[in-house]
């Protein structure tokens, strides 16, 4: 009986001592992970732009390369969506305004053209997969975001964006004139979308 009795402790003891081991062990080998991010603020300057219209994009990109063959160990494929939001509107730093005091007169000139002025590009990777002959490098991945990137400008300057740009500019400034006509001023402006020429 006091053998079995040893044999069963001897069996707790040697579970404890396994147990135990394996977590200091765990504590020793835990990954540590530092990082370091310093944020400086390089320059800032005024800007005066307008934006009038924002759209969101979406895009599937499927990528796949191989060797002759299109079997497993030689090909690689990826799987990767892209969401934009454009907005486009005017960069109104080329705009110049004269101010006519005696005659009671604003004038604009060099009305900007509706452009992009910010394109925001969030990517995921659905399915990036290597072959074992042909792996991904830091290029191919490059080249394929650089790609979505144009792939998605050139869905952006294709967009309705550009001409609802122009139609809102239209009545931004119709309202500008509404609003300095009350306070006993004119409006006048010569521009690319010809709403009023001067005499």
């Amino acid at each position: 009986m006091t053998r079995l009795r040893n044999l069963f402790l001897g069996l707790v003891l040697l579970i404890v001592l396994l147990f135990g081991g394996w977590w200091l062990l765990q504590r020793l080998v835990r990954n540590h992970v530092q990082t370091d991010a310093d944020v400086l603020l390089e320059q800032y300057r005024d800007v005066a732009k307008l934006v009038t219209n924002e759209g969101d994009f979406l895009e599937i990109y499927a990528y796949r390369d191989y060797w002759r063959v299109d079997i497993a160990p030689l090909r690689k494929k990826a799987l990767i969506r892209a969401k934009a939001k454009a907005m486009v509107g005017f960069d109104l730093e080329a705009l110049t305004i004269e101010i006519r005091e005696a005659d009671r007169l604003i004038i604009l000139s060099d009305l900007p053209e509706p452009e992009i002025l910010a394109l925001e590009i969030h990517m995921d990777y659905y399915d990036l997969d290597a072959g074992t002959f042909n792996a991904f490098g830091p290029g191919d991945i490059n080249r394929m975001e650089s790609d979505i990137r144009n792939d998605i400008r050139e869905k952006v300057l294709g967009s309705d964006l550009f001409r609802q740009s122009g139609e809102r500019a239209n009545l931004f400034f119709k309202t500008m004139r509404t609003l300095s006509s009350r306070t006993g001023w004119e409006l006048r402006y010569r521009d690319q979308l010809h709403l009023k020429a001067l005499p």
